[in-house]
């Protein structure tokens, strides 16, 4: 099955191997190439149900259609695989989580050396300067998602609602020890939920200042409720946190600089995508017609990284998921191109292409099943020229 490409726009180039195995990175928020052309990936041999706790992925990078690896973890899924990223403050490093001593934890892998430190807590996000991470208990995020977290691990907390002992923890990357900045018993009362709630952190980021820190914070899906409400937090290193927007809808997001953020929420009632100011709380809204259709509402916002795109993939329409992107100064938006995606058997193994840029600035690179596989494919950013 192809892709339904605008006639504009050259045919995409598939950078993983036809080998027999799945290929796919991960989020659309972290780093995945490099400048010599290394684009990180796991590899699986099954697309086609729930990763579960003794199964392996295998972990590496392609360049020039070969797949080199250099690890392998059970810390992993499919939505954000094992959170494998280059590591920003260190050349030839990654990292990504892992099992060791009964718990999960990251590794900082220098791949030239083959040297690694770990953290005695698995980050879920680690600053721009390399210095902090942020950890959550996958296991909760595991019972709430499948698709967001691992299955290692059940939560000990699974039937508190907002446990002392469980939150957000700052982790030490140079150290490796963590401690809890904030509990979930501190979070509950501000954050907009019921105290008959069961909360989690599903998504939390680091600023670029490296200093503050936003987060989604869930209530779980009960029989009378279905789906979740969504709380958008914002906290500092110091343990200071507060509520921006209080049990609503909020998805993906991206920071634009050290006080903006871009947004999918719904703010005042109305659904869309937002430019918000966290310090002043001032939303400024974009316009971006593919968004009012009844069947996708939503993209996973990302940002070239001037700034000056807002970029993102929804989900399937009439078998395809589009890619379209915002001209943040000029206001115009365009759909740049549609991929025909296979429609899985469990929605937590989907595969949303998850747009991102190489660290050149030359390719947008995504995550694809158009030919019935999962593979990593690439398109210039000269579909951005409007």
């Amino acid at each position: 099955m192809k892709s339904f490409i605008s006639s504009y726009v050259q045919a995409p180039k598939i950078l993983t191997p036809d080998d027999g195995y799945h290929y796919f990175f991960g989020y659309y928020d972290l780093p995945a190439t490099d400048l010599e052309g290394r684009h990180l990936c796991h590899r699986v041999p099954f697309m086609d149900r729930m990763q579960e706790a003794d199964d392996v992925a295998e972990l590496g990078y392609v360049k020039e259609g070969a797949f080199t690896s250099f690890a392998t973890t059970t810390a992993w899924n499919f939505q954000q695989g094992a959170l494998l990223q280059f590591y920003s403050s260190k050349s030839d490093t990654v990292c990504y989580n892992f099992v060791q001593n009964g718990r999960f934890c990251t590794v900082i892998h220098d791949l030239r050396s083959g040297e690694k430190q770990y953290t005695d807590r698995a980050a879920a996000t680690i600053s721009e300067d390399g210095r902090w991470g942020l950890g959550v208990n996958f296991g909760r995020i595991f019972a709430f998602r499948p698709g967001y977290g691992y299955a290692d691990f059940p939560d000990k907390n699974a039937e508190v609602n907002a446990p002392k002992d469980d939150g957000v923890f700052l982790i030490d990357m140079e150290t490796g020890c963590s401690k809890l900045l904030v509990s979930y018993a501190q979070m509950a009362p501000i954050s907009g939920f019921d105290p008959s709630k069961k909360i989690l952190v599903n998504h939390i980021n680091f600023s670029p200042d490296c200093n503050h820190y936003v987060m989604l914070v869930r209530d779980f899906p009960t029989p009378e409720k279905k789906g979740w409400s969504t709380s958008l937090m914002l906290g500092d290193r110091s343990g200071k946190l507060r509520t921006v927007l209080a049990n609503t809808v909020v998805s993906h997001y991206r920071w634009v600089n050290a006080r903006e953020l871009v947004v999918y929420c719904s703010v005042n009632g109305r659904k869309g995508v937002y430019c918000m100011d966290m310090e002043s709380d001032v939303q400024a809204a974009y316009s971006i017609p593919y968004m009012q259709t009844a069947q996708n509402q939503d993209i996973h916002c990302n940002l070239v990284p001037n700034g000056k795109y807002v970029i993102g993939d929804g989900y399937p329409m009439d078998g395809y998921r589009y890619v379209v992107a915002y001209n943040r100064e000029n206001g115009i938006s365009k759909t740049l191109f549609g991929v025909a995606t296979v429609v899985p058997p469990v929605i937590d193994i989907r595969c949303d292409l998850h747009v991102r840029f190489s660290a050149d600035g030359r390719w947008i690179t995504y995550d694809t099943t158009e030919n019935a596989r999962r593979q990593i494919a690439a398109i210039s950013t000269d579909v951005l020229s409007f």
